[in-house]
């Protein structure tokens, strides 16, 4: 009787101890990250913003974006990948509030640094996820 309630009792406590030392992979942290930007590039076809180069449908689109990124990045855990991708997706929302603030043509020289520390953080996580993504070329 001993073993079943101890064993019994190893059952239970056995996935709190997981939960609490386990952390998430890079592999899943980037799966998460892969199936926002799946995401969002088919809706992105369902609106048709994927050709326009309109700047308003470029900020909506990257409004869009950053959206679904937002939403991933609550899933992202992993202590390489949270970070690149959170700087990513701030230097995204950087070039939404330049566009907001008036410039609606890309074409600040706060635009083209937002534009830079984008491409670099997003190379960056495309290097540490193996997504090879065409960033800044």
């Amino acid at each position: 009787m001993k073993r079943r309630l101890i064993a019994a009792a190893l059952v239970l406590v056995f996935p709190f101890g997981m939960a609490a030392c386990g952390s998430q992979s890079k592999a899943a942290a980037c799966h998460e990250i892969d199936n926002a930007a799946a995401s969002a590039s088919e809706q992105a076809q369902k609106n048709g913003q994927t050709t326009s180069r309109d700047p308003k449908v470029l900020r909506d689109r990257m409004a869009d974006l950053t959206s679904t990124y937002k939403k991933a990045s609550k899933k992202v855990k992993n202590k390489k990948v949270k970070p690149v991708f959170q700087s990513f997706i701030a230097d995204m929302e950087r070039i939404i509030k330049l566009y907001d603030d008036g410039d609606t043509t890309f074409s600040s020289s706060e635009f083209d640094s937002a534009m830079t520390d984008m491409e670099n953080h997003g190379k960056k996580l495309s290097d540490l996820c193996g997504f090879g993504w065409n960033i800044g070329s």
